[in-house]
Order: C-alpha cells, then sequence, then structure tokens
C-alpha cells in the first residue's frame, strides 16, 4: 500500500506514527506517575489512620473508656472506615456505614498488610490490616479507604489522554501534511522544469534553491547531468555533421570521376588512370569507415574485453615495429631511448592500436630525415608509467593544441600534409581513457611536439 502512496502522503504517515508513538509513551508515563502518586499517598494515608487507631488500643484503660474513644473519633469518619475485632473473629468496634459488612475475615496475625477488597453497596476499598497485642488481648486492626474517587479520576486522566492525543495527532498529522507539501514544493518545481527538457531543449536548467541543502544539492547535480548531456549530444551532431561531411567529399570525387570517364569514349590509359584515382579514394572511405566504426565502438564500449595484466614496454615496441616501415619511407629515425620494464592492466590489442596511432601521427608530420624518440620511464611512489612520443616534426601552434583530441580536427596550416581522417588521436584517446590513463600534448612550432600517455602501473 506504501508503494501507492505519494512522497507527501508517506512522509505525512511516517510523521503521524512517530507522533503517535511519542504520544503512547507519554501517556503511558503520565498515567502511570499519576497511578503511582495516588497509590502513595493512599498509602501514606493509611498508614496515618491505622497509627492512630493502633495508639488508641494499645492504651491502658478500660474496654468501655476505648470503645467510647473510638466511637468519638472514628465511627463516622468522613472519609475511612474502620473495623477492630477480636481473636475469634467477633466485632470489637466498627464504623457505622459498615454495618453488617466486614473489611475482612482472615484470622491470621498480619504486620501492615495492604489489599483491595468491594464492599457490597460501598464499591471498591482499600483495606490496611495489622494484628496487635493490645491490653484487652490480641486485636485485628483494619482501615479501608474507598477507592471510587482516586478511579473517577484516573478515567478522567485516560480519558483527558485520549482526546488531548487525538487532537494533538490530528494537529500533527494536518502540520505535517502542510511541512511536507512546502518542503516538496522545490521538487515540483525541478519536476515541472525537467518535464520541459528535451534532446532540443537542453539549453535549460533546473532552478537550484538558495538553501543549500539536499535539494539544492539534487538540483545541482542535475544540472550538472544535463550539461554533460547537452556536451555530448553537441559531440555527437558536430561528430555526425563531419562525418557526413568527411564522406561526402570523397563520394562527390567519386561520382565526379566517373561522370567525367562516362561522358565519351576513352582509351584504355585512360580508363586505366581513372580507375587507379578511383581505387585512391575508395581505399580513403575504407580507411574512413574503419575509423568511424572503431571510434564508435569505442564510445559504445563494445571492444571491450576484460583487463589483463601485460607487459606495457613489449606493448611499446610492437607498435614500433609496426609503424618502422612507415618512417623508414621517409628515411626517418626511430630512437627508442628507454624502456622501463613495467606492467599494466588492460587490452593489449587496444592500447597498441593506441600507440600505433600517435607515432604514426609522429611520423606523419616528422620532415624526412627527423627523429622520433619513444621513451617509457615508472614512477614506483605514484605507481604509474609515463610514455613520451617525441618527434622533430614542423610542430603546432598553441592556440590549436586545445583540439588536437577533437574529431575530425586537422592542422592543416600547420601540418605539410592533409590526407589524414582526423581520427587517430581521437581513437587513442578514447583508448587511454578506458584505461583510466591521460594523454597530453606540448608542441612548439619549428622544434617538434611531445605526446605524454600516462597510465597505472601494477606490481
Amino acid at each position: 500500500m506504501m508503494r501507492h502512496l505519494t512522497i507527501r502522503w508517506r512522509l505525512t504517515l511516517w510523521y503521524g506514527v512517530a507522533m503517535a508513538a511519542c504520544l503512547v509513551i507519554f501517556a503511558v508515563a503520565i498515567y502511570t506517575r499519576t497511578e503511582r502518586n495516588q497509590a502513595a499517598r493512599v498509602e501514606f494515608e493509611l498508614q496515618e489512620e491505622l497509627d492512630e487507631v493502633r495508639h488508641a488500643v494499645l492504651k491502658k484503660v478500660a474496654e468501655w473508656q476505648l470503645l467510647e474513644e473510638l466511637t468519638a473519633e472514628f465511627e463516622r469518619h468522613p472519609t475511612f472506615e474502620f473495623e477492630i475485632t477480636r481473636k475469634d473473629g467477633s466485632t470489637f468496634f466498627c464504623s457505622e456505614r459498615l454495618g453488617v459488612r466486614r473489611l475482612w475475615t482472615d484470622s491470621r496475625p498480619l504486620t501492615a498488610v495492604t489489599d483491595d477488597r468491594v464492599l457490597p453497596d460501598m464499591g471498591e476499598f482499600r483495606v490496611i490490616r495489622e494484628t496487635v497485642d493490645s491490653p484487652h488481648g490480641p486485636l485485628r486492626l483494619h482501615v479501608a479507604i474507598p477507592l471510587a474517587s482516586i478511579r473517577a479520576t484516573q478515567r478522567d486522566l485516560v480519558q483527558t489522554l485520549w482526546l488531548v492525543g487525538l487532537l494533538m495527532l490530528l494537529v500533527a498529522g494536518g502540520g505535517g501534511y502542510v511541512l511536507a507539501r512546502r518542503a516538496l514544493t522545490p521538487v515540483e518545481r525541478i519536476t515541472a522544469t525537467a518535464e520541459t527538457i528535451t534532446a532540443n531543449r537542453l539549453d535549460q536548467r533546473l532552478d537550484v534553491p538558495p538553501v543549500q541543502d539536499e535539494l539544492s544539492r539534487l538540483a545541482r547535480t542535475l544540472n550538472d547531468m544535463i550539461d554533460r548531456l547537452q556536451h555530448s549530444f553537441d559531440d555527437m551532431r558536430r561528430f555526425t555533421a563531419d562525418a557526413a561531411h568527411e564522406l561526402r567529399t570523397p563520394l562527390t570525387l567519386l561520382r565526379t570521376q566517373l561522370d567525367v570517364a562516362l561522358r565519351s569514349d576513352r582509351s584504355l590509359t585512360e580508363y586505366h588512370e581513372v580507375l587507379v584515382s578511383l581505387r585512391e579514394d575508395t581505399v580513403r572511405l575504407c580507411h574512413l569507415a574503419s575509423q568511424l566504426l572503431e571510434l564508435s565502438r569505442e564510445d559504445a564500449g563494445l571492444d571491450a574485453a576484460p583487463f589483463a595484466r601485460l607487459r606495457l614496454d613489449e606493448v611499446v615496441l610492437d607498435a614500433v615495429r609496426q609503424i618502422r616501415p612507415m618512417a623508414e619511407q621517409k628515411s626517418l629515425k626511430l630512437n627508442v631511448a628507454e624502456l622501463a620494464p613495467c606492467e599494466t592492466l588492460g587490452d593489449r590489442d587496444r592500447l597498441q592500436r593506441a600507440f600505433v596511432n600517435v607515432l604514426d601521427n609522429a611520423v606523419r608530420y616528422t620532415l624526412h630525415h627527423g627523429c622520433v624518440s619513444i621513451r617509457l620511464r615508472i614512477d614506483p611512489q605514484l605507481a604509474q608509467t609515463t610514455v613520451t612520443i617525441h618527434d622533430t616534426g614542423c610542430g603546432i601552434s598553441p592556440e590549436h593544441i586545445p583540439h588536437l583530441f577533437d574529431r575530425f580536427y586537422r592542422v592543416d596550416s600547420a601540418r605539410s600534409s592533409s590526407d589524414g581522417t582526423g581520427l587517430g588521436l581521437a581513437i587513442s584517446h578514447a583508448i587511454l581513457t578506458a584505461h583510466h590513463g591521460r594523454v597530453s600534448l606540448n608542441s612548439t612550432p619549428g622544434q617538434g611536439t611531445a605526446v605524454e600517455i600516462t597510465l597505472p602501473m601494477v606490481n
């Protein structure tokens, strides 16, 4: 049933239950304390009257004098009832209101014992009994006090506690509902605003309450989430537009070459040249499609394999061996300066692909007879490894460095070649991020570029 209630009603219900429990505990405590106080007062008053009766019967006077004194003082007492019996059970003295009624018939010797007893037509009494050895022989003293007024007081107290408790519970329930409603008003505003936010309206933000509480923290967290969603949507739109642009250019070239080739008859040599050009454009399209697919799978985590311990220095060496033929074509020197043996957790194929992309970028944009240096260092205190790839290429202007890992970003004005797709570094960045690594780039125009790749190390 609780699952079908709103948070407002659940808060009100729990508040009411908690308030009811507190009221019950309070009422029980008040009733118990009052009852104990009344019982103690009754015990005290009974004991006082019993002392007076005992003092009277222990006097060494004649029996008729004792009876006169008892009659004068106790026969018509406004509150208490008295009874004195002999050892054989016969009545020595009793209050006028008792008549033939007996307060107690037990003849065993007692010392100030208190019990409750109901007398016909008189109601409930509390009786204190005691046996004394008087000058007139053993006598059993009985003093009784009616409990009607005490029971009436207790009933009034219970009724008052019930009435006050119900009123307080109603007031508490209503107050709890109002407080819950006021407390959840910011949530309703957040909900109303959140319902208006769609993929086309990600520029809207939730109002953050001025009070620094859980709701303001929730609103800030949701705003941060919307910021990330907006950034992701913007990246996705930009990526889609860039991909469409990158695919449209070679496709347009393909169509143009085919249209030109089909306008008139050509020689075999001319057709061969057209086919060679078409093949080059097709290869570029296949390479671009392959990188787009690879980047999409990285974003979706489809290429994620269980991480295993592997030698990072061996992965770097494999990447260097794979890129060496390309470097030799440009007469570049690959200088493996230092590769400290170390281990990390990861996917060997994906990490090798990341290093190959970075090395490919370094070799591609380094002039002939240049040098590309690779070094691997470890930091035991930070439990991390750093791979540095430095080239002697033309370098990159500072304004381009923050965007080098963006998709389809190419620095054509600073690089001599533009036959890449602009996705290599973006793929490497995605792979290294999935391996809890970091990649940074420093470059000086005319002096070269250094890429630092940091990965966690395992012992």
